[in-house]
């Protein structure tokens, strides 16, 4: 089966019987069927039994007779007509902004045939602009998903049921410590492993996801907006997200969202060889189908497909349930119905009748701008850029038209006096031969006085080139001009002139972030649901493994890309303020330079970067205690240190009193001692060196000066 099989049936839905068993009970409010419906009748308990059984028939149609099967197909052509005329003006405007970025011009017949038809590539310079920014920053390497993670996570530790204490058992230390029965760091190693196999099947499985990406991301600024459709292909055993064009998904124009609308409808053209291998594989009724509308005598033309996503109350209950109704467009015949819903959606009250059936929805919408008229499509730079690229067209021809006539020439030449009566046409170069007898030959030639281009014209051109530059914010230092003067600037003069620059483009990219989280969570589902008990995926040279039980268990994803962050430059800056604070005691240093590893997106970062080994409890205990005793040895230190220097203030003291009362002593005797005790009260006041350093011995302080009375009056005093 191809992926375009389940185009056409995103998947009947059908659930694994195991997990179908344990959603049970949250259908029924947290009851058994048995406990949920005692008073269910027979005809409430078939139509319940009926809406199960659905999910698993490939083709409900086969089950339908002829004159169900032609109202239905009716009424879904009528009410697809109603659809694309509702948004005939935006298709329009679409087909304009298209063409304008394509450079697509018809040949002009005005001033004269062939003149000058060139258009500006304004439109397809933003939408180029855009595009580079936004798939890096969406597609960073091989990360694309990151798994999250919901509450703390420390571990969930062993009890003992008697005690009610946590179990313990004997470390690598010797030292007890917790038994777990989840350890810490238990949720992040499974987002870890969901967010690297998500990304191994956007990459690697889904071999068309990342190029379509590309294309998605090129064509939304133009249009507005694009859609993609996220299923399980069965005959490929993995999921798929498809592309789906904007003119391709057919919406009511006025829908507030596609939750809400009554329907949507996806235009598919295939093959005459793919309807055969479709009604062969029982999912298409075997149908004549004919030749293909505008075949051209083509018989291997395409045949075109309305598969509509909608409301149809099937079993006459008086509810509408979600299907998927794929008619042939030509012929206005039922190909296929599908169920829209899961077991986990069908909600039943306690008589067991359902109250209430959740769709599956397989469609996320990436929207550009939000449409001021409130419409379901989006706004691009079709209709922003539009009217001033049109401008900046027709300023542009109407200089070339002037500088070609300019350089042309031509006018009349005089012969005789005669001149025909009426107007004169001329041709580009042409001269007119006119009867001008007796006159100069200066007089005779007449030249047209074309003064070529305008200089309020080429005024103008440049007003409107740089109008049209603000409203798609490409600037120099967004595109690549200003790495020079990038390169001199500070790191926040950097970001904030970033900042300025791309204001508008974060805003849409914010958008585009919302919607790619939309989009993988619908992937995440699917995986909850079809992914086998465990599968492998590669890391690098590495083969890993992930189970059905960790989608179960996870708190889901989230793209790796940053919705404030989307430049190269940005992200550079960003890290390279981070680095300021490396050395600060206050921030973690390792975890300062994964960021910046990561902004600057250095692949295997986890290689370069060595992790502190925790320390461990036991040294960190006596480590403290070592603190504790030498802070009381400090403390005794200081309470004789403080005596000592009360000492030697009395003996300043005594000195002053006993060279007042007997005289000055020698100026060179009174200098030294002073010096010995300028000494001794450093080594005072100087904190205890040597501490838990070399052999851990404290330094001793110099020896006291002795006082006048200690010291022999022969030595240093005079006679």
């Amino acid at each position: 089966m191809s992926p375009q099989d389940d185009l056409m049936m995103l998947d009947d839905g059908g659930i694994p019987a195991d997990l179908l068993a344990s959603a049970e009970p949250e259908m029924g409010m947290g009851m058994g069927m048995d406990e949920m419906m005692p008073m269910q009748d027979e005809g409430v308990q078939s139509i319940h039994q009926q809406l199960i059984a659905n999910i698993d028939n490939p083709n409900i149609a086969a089950d339908l007779d002829d004159e169900q099967l032609s109202a239905i197909g009716q009424r879904v052509l009528r009410e697809y007509e109603l659809d694309l005329s509702s948004r005939s003006e935006w298709e329009a405007r679409s087909k304009t902004a298209m063409d304008l970025a394509m450079q697509i011009a018809e040949k002009k017949t005005n001033p004269w045939p062939d003149a000058s038809n060139i258009v500006y590539p304004l439109m397809t310079t933003a939408a180029v602009q855009f595009n580079a920014r936004a798939y890096p920053a969406v597609i960073q390497g091989r990360n694309v998903v990151k798994g999250v993670v919901i509450g703390p996570d420390k571990g969930i530790p062993a009890v003992n049921p008697q005690t009610g204490q946590p179990m313990m058992q004997p470390g690598p230390d010797g030292q007890p410590q917790p038994m777990w029965m989840s350890p810490p760091g238990t949720k992040q190693a499974r987002a870890t492993k969901i967010g690297e196999h998500m990304s191994y099947q956007l990459l690697d499985e889904m071999t068309e996801w990342e190029n379509e990406t590309d294309i998605m991301l090129l064509i939304l600024p133009i249009v507005g907006c694009t859609f993609r459709k996220s299923f399980y292909d069965r005959g490929l055993g993995q999921n798929a997200s498809m592309l789906v064009l904007a003119q391709n998904l057919v919406i009511k124009y006025d829908a507030r969202s596609m939750e809400r609308a009554p329907r949507l409808t996806e235009r598919i053209e295939l093959y005459p060889y793919e309807i055969e291998e479709r009604v062969r594989q029982g999912l298409f009724l075997d149908h004549e189908y004919g030749k293909a509308q505008d075949a051209d005598g083509d018989d291997d033309a395409p045949h075109e497909f309305l598969e509509q996503h909608r409301l149809w109350d099937l079993d006459d209950d008086g509810y509408q349930e979600p299907y998927i109704v794929t008619v042939h467009k030509q012929t206005g015949k039922v190909a296929r119905i599908v169920a829209r819903y899961d077991a986990e959606g069908v909600q039943v009250d306690r008589e067991g009748n359902v109250v209430k059936i959740d769709p599956v929805h397989y469609y996320t919408k990436y929207d550009f701008l939000p449409n001021p008229e409130g419409g379901i499509y989006g706004t691009g730079f079709g209709q922003l850029l539009g009217p001033i690229n049109e401008g900046v067209n027709t300023t542009l021809n109407m200089l070339f038209d002037a500088g070609h006539l300019q350089n042309t020439g031509g006018g009349f030449v005089g012969r005789g006096l005669s001149m025909h009566s009426g107007s004169i046409r001329f041709k580009l170069g042409e001269w007119k031969v006119v009867n001008a007898p007796g006159q100069s030959i200066r007089d005779a030639i007449v030249p047209f006085n074309h003064p070529g281009p305008s200089p309020q014209l080429i005024a103008l051109l440049t007003f409107l080139v740089e109008a049209g530059k603000e409203v798609a914010t490409v600037k120099d230092v967004m595109t690549g001009g200003g790495e020079q003067l990038a390169a001199t600037m500070q790191p926040t003069t950097l970001m904030a002139l970033i900042e300025q620059g791309t204001k508008v483009f974060n805003a849409i990219f914010k958008r585009v972030y919302r919607a790619l989280k939309s989009e993988l969570n619908k992937l995440y589902r699917l995986n909850r649901i079809y992914l086998p008990y465990q599968a492998r995926y590669q890391v690098g040279d590495e083969w890993r493994t992930v189970t059905k039980e960790d989608y179960a268990r996870a708190g889901g994803v989230r793209p790796v890309a940053d919705p404030a962050m989307a430049s190269d430059m940005q992200r550079l800056a960003k890290a390279q303020l981070l680095q300021g604070y490396q050395n600060d005691p206050n921030c973690n240093r390792v975890k300062i330079i994964r960021r910046v590893f990561d902004s600057a997106q250095i692949e295997d970062a986890d290689d370069l970067i060595v992790e502190q080994t925790p320390p461990n409890p036991q040294i960190l205990a006596e480590t403290a205690k070592l603190e504790a005793q030498n802070r009381e040895i400090d403390i005794k230190e200081a309470s004789g240190k403080a005596a000592q220097v009360r000492d030697l203030s009395q003996a300043v003291l005594n000195l002053a009193k006993a060279d007042t009362e007997n005289g000055a002593a020698p100026l060179e005797w009174t200098a030294q001692y002073i010096k010995l005790m300028e000494l001794q009260l450093n080594a005072l006041l100087k904190p205890a060196e040597g501490r838990g350093q070399g052999n851990g011995q404290r330094q001793p302080a110099p020896p006291m000066p002795m006082l006048p009375q200690q010291m022999n009056p022969m030595v240093g005093m005079p006679q």
